[in-house]
């Protein structure tokens, strides 16, 4: 890879491209609430390790561990997805988070590949990023889900898939991530990984900053942004092979914007 530098993205979905977050939370706390455990959104945030991020299986898995009754995770899984389902359908329009149409007009301008990596059902993913207007961006081939893989987040094959179907090396690859969980599967599959979250909570995003986020962006119009993607990636992209450039840890430790600039001064020396 010319100048060691990465050649692809690959973004998660939910939270990171659109966000439909509160729709998965209020749909979980819905489920929730049918298995007798009644969560406030911060007490969710609180006791329910994959709150954020998901995987579905695992947050039912979690508020079925605290049923009084026993309700067992498929029922509260089944219980999140209905209730999400619902919601969505009564949504008018869903809209990509500001900043996201300029962002891939960047890439598609430098030639780089692109590739949607989530642990959404494939019918509901396809569903969103065709409402959202994003699908054509991809195309369907490297939009990889969870039908896709036989593990997901925070295991690394979601991110190993979209670096596979978009012919680059896991490390050539940058990844965006909303969420820890997303995050953890981004850096296991050996990939960098900037974090966009939608969650504003302290605690949260210190705890985003300690998890190995090599920048963290508070949305995709951030003055620092565009910058760290022209010093990042390869002209012409994809199917490169070589020495991926290795991001600098834990570099931002707050969520301001000029937060960012030590970063992206940090990854610019390397």
């Amino acid at each position: 890879m010319t100048g060691g530098r990465l050649s692809a993205v690959a973004f998660d979905l939910d939270g990171t491209l659109v966000d439909l977050e509160r729709f998965h939370h209020e749909a979980l706390l819905r489920a929730a609430r049918e298995a007798g455990v009644e969560l406030t959104w911060d007490q969710a945030l609180e006791r329910l390790p994959h709150f954020i991020g998901g995987p579905d299986q695992r947050v039912a898995a979690e508020v079925a561990a605290l049923s009084p009754a026993g309700v067992p995770p498929v029922e509260v899984l089944a219980a999140k997805r209905r209730y999400f389902a619902s919601l969505i359908g009564e949504v008018a329009e869903i809209v990509p988070r500001a900043g996201v149409g300029e962002f891939l007009d960047r890439l598609a301008g430098r030639g780089i590949p692109v590739a949607v990596g989530t642990v959404t059902e494939r019918g509901t993913a396809l569903g969103i990023l065709h409402r959202a207007g994003l699908l054509p961006r991809f195309g369907e081939r490297r939009v990889v889900t969870a039908q896709d893989v036989p593990h997901l987040k925070p295991a690394p094959h979601v991110y190993r898939e979209t670096a596979r179907r978009l012919g680059v090396e896991a490390a050539d690859q940058l990844v965006f991530e909303d969420s820890l969980t997303g995050m953890a599967a981004a850096r296991s599959a050996g990939s960098p990984v900037v974090a966009m979250p939608t969650v504003h909570d302290p605690d949260y995003l210190a705890a985003v900053a300690a998890a190995g986020a090599s920048a963290v962006f508070p949305g995709w119009r951030d003055p620092g942004l565009l910058p760290l993607l022209d010093r990042l990636l390869v002209p012409g992209g994809g199917e490169r092979r070589g020495h991926a450039v290795r991001l600098a840890p834990n570099v931002s430790d707050s969520f301001h914007e000029e937060a960012c600039l030590p970063c992206m001064n940090a990854i610019a020396a390397r």
